[in-house]
């Protein structure tokens, strides 16, 4: 073989061979950016929402006591504990009424401290009262509304405020969920079994127990699945197991059980924290 040929066929050779190392690499750099891209997703969105329903009675023995601190009172105390032993973050949702006692009753005395703790306890709308959850009309409700928001806004800061809410009984008309989306309401916890909730019809709630994430939207209103209340479950290890593979788990509990219940929401905070969800209100979420 020639000279000429011999070098032709070395190159020949070496293109190849730098083809081929070119391909590897490409290759490889697609596959660590979907890796990225892929696990940093997932990352980003196993979350765990956590909730207290009815807990104007959180409020009203503040209020009656005349604590030192907001974590004087029982609850906030444990809370403050978990937040800060696991990063727990929580949304304490009240009446507007409880007793004698009204959430704008609340002293200006405690904001600062809500206001520092904002970022892990927020505050937002359940009702009016257990009585008479959202009033006999839409203008009931929009008062009501307002008016625990603005105390809310006056005694812990409007940055305490919570823009994902669970009504009580799950109950709202089209009107209130427009109104609550105009007041910056972003969305609403459904009921923790497969009932129709808020304004979803049976088609739309069907979708959503239905759906992968446990989440639909609906006119800029996200409504999602709520997947735990505590006092109902007995091993609660195997109820967050039984959703281990979910991207969003929201577990919720009532104030005026939550004593009895608190070692089973540690346990999940635990539970939760080693299968690395994240503690989140929601707010932000999309599909």
């Amino acid at each position: 073989m020639g000279t000429r040929n011999v070098r032709r066929v070395k190159n020949h050779i070496r293109g190849r061979v730098i083809f081929c190392v070119a391909a590897v690499f490409c290759a490889a750099a697609v596959f660590c950016v979907f890796f990225l891209l892929f696990w940093g997703r997932n990352q980003v969105e196993r979350q765990a929402h956590i909730s207290i329903d009815d807990a104007t009675e959180i409020l009203m023995d503040i209020y009656r006591q005349e604590y030192d601190s907001i974590f004087d009172n029982k609850v906030l105390g444990k809370l403050q504990y978990l937040h800060e032993e696991y990063g727990l973050v929580v949304t304490l949702y009240v009446y507007a009424q409880l007793d004698e006692f009204y959430v704008w009753n609340m002293p200006l005395s405690y904001k600062a401290e809500f206001q520092e703790n904002a970022d892990w306890l927020k505050i937002g709308f359940h009702s009016m009262s257990e009585d008479n959850p959202q009033g006999s009309s839409i203008f009931d409700f929009m008062e009501s509304y307002e008016r625990v928001k603005t105390a809310i806004k006056r005694f812990a800061g409007e940055e305490t405020i919570a823009h994902v809410l669970r009504l009580h009984y799950w109950y709202a008309t089209d009107g209130m969920v427009t109104y609550l989306r105009q007041q910056g309401v972003t969305g609403l916890l459904c009921y923790d079994g497969e009932n129709v909730s808020y304004n979803l019809s049976e088609e739309q709630s069907e979708k959503l127990y239905r759906s992968r994430d446990g989440m639909l939207e609906e006119n800029k209103i996200t409504y999602y699945v709520t997947d735990i209340r505590l006092e109902n479950e007995d091993n609660i290890e195997m109820a967050l197991e039984a959703h281990q593979k979910d991207r969003i788990i929201v577990i919720f509990t009532h104030a005026w059980c939550f004593e009895e219940n608190y070692d089973k929401l540690e346990t999940a905070v635990k539970w939760l924290v080693q299968e690395e969800y994240r503690f989140s209100f929601l707010e932000n979420m999309t599909e």
